[in-house]
């Protein structure tokens, strides 16, 4: 038979060594029994797997974020974190903040309601959509200041935008999406100027500026910005209606031999050029060959925006002007090849 002590250190043990163990015990025992009775429990989906949370209220006296957010509570053992996505109430919803307890006897979370689901290519060439083709559910806040924004994604000068803010899980498919990539969201179309990956671990957050939609590169049906390249869209058009190839006939092949088309020529070039920026323009045959130039025309010294840093026969090398004025104007550069005289037409744009 065991002592007395022995008996009562074995149940010591149980309700805890300590005073500390006993009152986290208690503390822990009346969160059970207040988790398996509250009336708030209900069934949900965390990161896909299914279990049970309680939902409570957030306070209202403060709407500043224009979101219903709510609190999640579960036990310790549920895997759940920032950036998780709860399915519950036939909606989507996104860990947004982690409580930090002082007494860790469960877990609560603040929750926002996913807003939006954003879809983009993960791979263009075989047309993979993110997420198995779900897309993604994102929280997006409008950031536009009250003076409308200053977008500088204009060609010319600064253009008052829309600009919105979007909170997406950090995973390896959000990472992947670059500064610069075209998202389609709510029938607009947005891109990413700013990814902060920093201050909110779990959570990727992008600063989007307002974009124009583009007919041969979006996908209006699927909302997918940049489906296509540039052209594609007419070639897989074009692919699917089968055209007969005709037959040249034997006096066309003739004839063609005897008369050889003329050569055409004409400047190749960048035809938007920016402030304190190089670029070289040079004269192309049809063939492929470079023309022989005879006098390259820019204007005079002072009326020219550009500086003329090398010319040959074959092409010209020019440093446009940095001079803001400039921005928003069209000049040319033209060149006299065999007494005929062409020229191409250059928009200047800003600096960056």
């Amino acid at each position: 038979m065991s002592s007395f002590a022995t008996s009562y250190r074995r149940k010591q043990r149980v309700i805890g060594d300590n005073r500390v163990n006993r009152n986290y015990n208690r503390q822990l025992e009346g969160f059970n029994l207040y988790y398996k009775d509250t009336l708030t429990k209900h069934d949900c989906i965390i990161d896909g797997v299914p279990t049970q949370a309680v939902f409570q209220d957030h306070s209202q006296s403060n709407n500043k974020d224009l979101s219903d957010d709510k609190y999640v509570v579960v036990p310790n053992s549920v895997k759940i974190g920032v950036g998780s996505y709860v399915e519950w109430a036939d909606e989507t919803w996104m860990v947004f903040t982690e409580e930090y307890k002082t007494i860790p006897s469960h877990q609560q979370l603040k929750i926002k309601h996913t807003n939006r689901r954003i879809k983009w290519l993960t791979n263009r060439d075989s047309k993979l959509i993110c997420n198995f083709g779900k897309g993604w559910p994102a929280y997006v806040q409008n950031q536009t200041l009250y003076t409308l924004g200053v977008s500088f994604s204009g060609q010319n000068i600064a253009l008052a935008n829309a600009k919105m803010s979007v909170y997406i899980k950090d995973i390896p498919e959000t990472r992947a999406v670059s500064v610069g990539t075209r998202l389609w969201i709510s029938g607009q179309v947005y891109k990413i100027e700013f990814a902060d990956y920093v201050s909110r671990p779990g959570l990727v957050n992008w600063l989007l500026d307002e974009d124009t939609k583009n007919p041969e590169t979006d996908n209006y049906d699927l909302e997918i910005a940049d489906y296509w390249v540039s052209g594609q869209k007419e070639t897989d058009n074009t692919n699917n209606s089968e055209v007969k190839p005709a037959m040249p006939s034997k006096a066309s092949d003739s004839s063609s031999e005897e008369e050889k088309p003329e050569v055409e020529w004409n400047i190749e070039g960048n035809k938007k050029a920016r402030l304190s920026h190089t670029y070289v323009y040079t004269a192309m045959n049809s063939d492929g060959t470079k023309a022989d130039v005879s006098e390259w025309i820019l204007g005079t010294l002072e009326d020219s925006p550009f500086y003329v840093k090398e010319k040959d026969n074959h092409s010209i090398t020019v440093t446009v002007k940095d001079i803001f004025k400039l921005v928003g104007q069209t000049v040319t550069i033209a060149a006299k090849v065999d007494g005929k005289i062409k020229n191409i037409a250059i928009k200047i744009i800003k600096k960056f």
